[in-house]
């Protein structure tokens, strides 16, 4: 079988968050099956010196090698030759974002000839689905980004049908073009990225920017299949960031890693918390605003790393207790010392696709605290509910009380109980978050697809 994978991102070439890990994760899980992959992502500007001419490809495209996976980079000056992967900084977007991914669509459309089938990845490449007739699966990874664009200019510049543009038709959403919808409605199959999340967009509005009901009267219904990560790139006895190698057996050796996380942080000890992602309300941060100042008093101490329009919040934390909260831009060195050594990480996203940080941080014996939605419902196991069994703490209403008291129960087992405590690290980091079993998921999804 050849599959042809297209993305906005594929780490580490191009990556901003957790589908360019899911991207590059998934291709090279599903190549080490005897199946050829190629993935195909725009050449950006930063990648200028990256790969050779593909003088046989139908569009200008240079290949590059990673694993056993073969990426070609679609070049397209007049798209893509910006600073940028979406916008000029972290958290932008160009005004003509229709224009740029609509132009990738078309490359990756001609690409498709010759393979077997095409796997889009979010809204970005969705339109490709329209435009070929090989088999194609649509992955959601955040329905909360359909990308959308004016009918007309975007219709044309695909080159779609008159019945895709048409009201009602696939592209039209509303008097406007809708890239996800696209690929939701063309796709021979559909998938996302965690169990729970495959059956809250058929029902919740208000993560899908209205998409719920497409995808509720779809023919097959949208398949769940949890996200994994690459255990041989993110391994706590081998990462040569982590202050000293350890493992399930030897988990005094994680105290180096949290003694140089409060060293690089300048933080007081206590206990030791921490985020990396976008500070943004979608990931619920400010659910403890008005009880930060009394939870620093009780001895909570925070890293986040990551930034959006909660920036000022958080910045005031940091204000009112330096020695206490600390904000950083993202940095993976950082990111990975902060998994290897806080005590705990806090996710109490409002939705949550799937989540990467809390596979990252289990894999690394940091119990997670994080709200049960999306893929967190899916891979957090709570200690109250299944003591054998947990791997971190939950809760499910979305609210300052609820994520408060998370915190506040996380502490108390963590000062009372070290036995505990143990239990849900070597819990966590014996749970097998491989890409292995999600690539099989996959293969039956694509074998479908092409039956």
């Amino acid at each position: 079988m050849r599959v042809l994978m297209a993305a906005a991102e594929c780490s580490p070439l191009a990556r901003t968050g957790g589908m360019g890990e899911a991207v590059a994760g998934l291709a090279k899980a599903v190549a080490v099956r005897d199946i050829e992959v190629v993935v195909a992502i725009p050449r950006y500007q930063h990648l200028r010196g990256t790969g050779t001419a593909a003088t046989d490809a139908p569009v200008p495209a240079y290949r590059h090698r990673l694993d056993a996976t073969e990426v070609l980079l679609i070049e397209d000056d007049a798209a893509f030759d910006r600073p940028g992967i979406y916008g000029p900084k972290p958290g932008d977007a160009y005004e003509d974002e229709w224009f740029r991914w609509a132009r990738f669509s078309v490359a990756v459309g001609r690409l498709a000839t010759g393979f077997d089938l095409v796997h889009l990845h979010d809204g970005h490449p969705g339109p490709v689905a329209l435009l070929t007739d090989v088999p194609s699966v649509q992955t959601i990874h955040n329905a909360s980004y359909p990308l959308l664009g004016p009918l007309g200019d975007a219709a044309d510049e695909l080159g779609v049908s008159w019945q895709d543009r048409m009201l009602g038709g696939a592209l039209e959403w509303y008097g406007r073009a809708n890239y996800l919808k696209a690929g939701i409605v063309g796709a021979s199959r559909v998938t996302t990225v965690s169990p729970t999340f495959a059956a809250q967009i058929a029902t919740d509005a208000t993560v899908t920017g209205g998409l719920s009901e497409v995808i509720k009267w779809l023919d097959h219904p949208v398949i769940g299949i949890v996200n994994g990560i690459d255990t041989d790139a993110w391994d706590p006895r081998s990462d040569p960031i982590v202050a000293a190698p350890y493992s399930i057996k030897n988990l005094k050796a994680r105290q180096e890693s949290r003694e140089a996380l409060l060293g690089t942080t300048e933080l007081d000890d206590g206990f030791l918390v921490g985020n990396v992602g976008r500070m943004t309300e979608q990931k619920g941060l400010h659910l403890i605003d008005a009880d930060l100042d009394q939870l620093v008093e009780d001895g909570l101490r925070l890293v986040l790393i990551g930034n959006g329009n909660l920036d000022e919040m958080v910045d005031g934390w940091e204000t009112r207790h330096p020695r206490a909260v600390r904000h950083f831009e993202y940095s993976e060195e950082l990111s990975r010392l902060l998994y290897a050594g806080a005590d705990a990480y806090f996710m109490p996203s409002e939705f949550e696709p799937c989540g990467i940080g809390q596979l990252y941080a289990m894999r690394y014996g940091c119990p997670p605290l994080a709200r049960f939605t999306g893929g967190l419902a899916d891979t957090v196991i709570d200690l109250d509910e299944h003591p054998a069994a947990a791997t971190g703490f939950g809760f499910r209403s979305f609210l300052p009380e609820e994520a408060v008291k998370t915190l506040r129960r996380a502490m108390r087992v963590h000062r009372r109980s070290k036995r505990e405590w143990k239990t849900l690290q070597r819990n966590g980091m014996t749970r097998d978050f491989s890409w292995d079993h999600a690539a099989l998921d996959y293969l039956d999804v694509y074998e479908s697809a092409i039956g």
